[in-house]
């Protein structure tokens, strides 16, 4: 089984909207532009809890009654030995040929403006023009006997899950459970019996009666006993965590541990219900009280674990995805109205074996508006210096500058761009010596690479000196100038060192104390970079921005 496809119609802060989806999706973008209403609308189609409460005229997009709330999910089951496809084929019956290979899943809910509520219907079928009525079986469809859902909020209450599920989660089987309940039935009598000697007991018993007859006289008594009396042996069974080949225990209080705790118990509940159910999970920012290293460890199990087969996730934190493959990625935005777009992650071949490393700065990018790029460390430090002395806060403003470990823009530029993220490239006038006694043009040929199409020339030249590369860049200098409007694509004159020695040659060499600029930033490059920035100043940051060699950086405060 294969989600493909979801579209939203007047649904909350959803006019009208279509996703792609896949089988694991992650939701993200600023706050307040839907991403808790995408999993509501997934949860009107398959969770019979928050479906049976019907919607209300908020539920409507600007209260818009007068159309349905409409909610359409397309699913590929053309998988014949899938046992989800299955599961889902025999309780569609008659609602899908045999020959069809999709499922469409309608929820449909016209406004009742004398009951004041919408109700949802629900429809099915493998062709979205004739679906069928789904049949009710008192509150539950059809539906609710193929899918199972898991909502999981960012505050769950671990008590409260534990509790609700306990006959799922704590179960005894074994014959010599009999006799231990009845044993423990008749501590939990002496128990009370010890109890009710106790004075403190007795004299609240004494006072409180007497008080309440004085309300109403009826011929009772008021008695104090345990819970566990009353309610049973599962009343107060509360989880506790304790360090192993100790007797300690410690209360499961801090969130960050009861939060992993509660997956847990869901893993163990979802186990429960695969045999005859599909199990979804629709996960609502995991990060919340997870340390970066858990929340690490959390997107191991996400990301890898089969039983997350089918996943919905809406986050903010890049630590959540550093173990995302094989994941649709949906960016949620708000420009005039609500809209999305979405591409298809995987990790590419050459990067498996650095899977973290790709993802950390992919991760990074993709939470942005306006995404910077550059070849390494350097020029991130020196540009992260001069957009936060300018602009404090251009991070929360949308903006992120991302080392690309090298050359490989490529590979962002693929996942980016899809997303709607507006890309900006900055990269040096590179040049390699080849076989014929030439230098080929490599900074021109990754420019055409990166905007796919041939526009500066790569005739390998002459020479490989500083010089010729400012000669060659003069000479193509208009084509250049239209590739920075038209792709924002900026390439060096030479590279960072030299450009950053045009702009303040005598500012550099009173700070650092040699003349030779250049030679000396690229000597522990890093190193003697990081030493640079810490002097300049906010006029040396302004004169950086403001120069030709670096308009990227004014493009992108823009």
């Amino acid at each position: 089984m294969k989600f493909e496809s979801i579209t939203i119609k007047n649904f909350r802060n959803f006019k009208d909207i279509e996703m792609n989806l896949n089988n694991k999706n992650v939701f993200f973008g600023l706050n307040d532009v839907g991403k808790t209403n995408f999993l509501y609308a997934l949860r009107y189609v398959f969770d019979k809890d928050i479906r049976k409460l019907n919607l209300i005229d908020s539920d409507y997009h600007n209260k818009n009654i007068s159309e349905p709330i409409q909610i359409v999910i397309k699913v590929d089951i053309s998988d014949e030995k899938c046992e989800d496809n299955q599961k889902l084929r025999a309780h569609l019956k008659g609602a899908i040929m045999s020959s069809d290979n999709s499922v469409y899943i309608k929820l449909e809910a016209m406004y009742d403006k004398k009951e004041l509520v919408g109700q949802p219907i629900l429809y099915w079928g493998g062709n979205l023009k004739s679906l069928q009525e789904m049949k009710m079986h008192g509150y539950l469809y059809e539906i609710d006997y193929v899918f199972n859902v898991f909502y999981i909020d960012a505050y769950i209450d671990m008590y409260n899950l534990f509790k609700k599920n306990i006959n799922i989660l704590v179960k005894n089987e074994n014959e010599q459970d009999k006799d231990v309940l009845e044993k423990i039935q008749q501590s939990v009598t002496n128990l009370n019996n010890e109890i009710s000697t106790l004075s403190g007991i007795k004299n609240f018993e004494d006072k409180i009666t007497p008080e309440y007859k004085k309300f109403r006289n009826d011929s009772i008594e008021i008695t104090v006993k345990s819970e566990i009396a009353v309610k049973g042996l599962y009343s107060n069974l509360i989880p506790y965590i304790k360090q192993e080949n100790t007797t300690n225990l410690y209360p499961t209080s801090g969130e960050g541990r009861k939060k992993l705790l509660s997956y847990s118990i869901f893993d163990i509940i979802a186990d429960e219900s695969s045999e005859r159910k599909i199990n979804l999970f629709l996960i609502e920012e995991p990060e919340n009280h997870l340390h970066k290293s858990m929340q690490i460890a959390l997107s191991q199990i996400l990301f890898t674990d089969e039983k997350y087969k089918y996943l919905f996730v809406t986050t903010h934190s890049p630590f959540i995805l550093y173990e995302m493959d094989k994941v649709n990625l949906v960016r949620i935005y708000n420009k005039n109205q609500i809209d999305s777009s979405s591409i298809f992650y995987k990790v590419p071949k050459e990067y498996e074996k650095y899977k973290k490393i790709l993802n950390r700065r992919l991760s990074e990018a993709i939470f942005a508006n306006k995404v910077l790029l550059v070849e390494g460390p350097s020029e991130l430090v020196l540009f992260e210096k001069v957009l936060f002395t300018l602009q404090p806060f251009y991070e929360s403003d949308g903006i992120s500058i991302i080392d690309t470990g090298g050359i490989k823009f490529k590979k962002y530029i693929e996942i980016l761009k899809p997303l709607k993220i507006k890309i900006f490239v900055k990269t040096d006038n590179d040049l390699r010596s080849n076989n014929h006694g030439k230098y080929s043009v490599v900074g021109f040929s990754r420019c055409n690479g990166i905007i796919d199409k041939n526009i500066l020339p790569v005739t390998p030249i002459e020479g490989k000196s500083i010089k010729d590369k400012i000669d060659l860049y003069i000479k193509n200098i208009q084509k250049l100038n239209d590739i920075r409007k038209n792709y924002n694509v900026y390439l060096s004159k030479v590279d960072l060192e030299n450009d950053l020695d045009e702009v303040l040659h005598d500012k550099i060499v009173e700070y650092l104390g040699t003349e030779k600029v250049v030679e000396y930033l690229q000597q522990s490059k890093l190193y003697n970079i990081v030493e640079l920035i810490e002097k300049l100043t906010y006029e040396d940051c302004v004169n950086i921005k403001e120069h030709y060699n670096f308009e990227c950086l004014k493009e992108v405060l823009k």
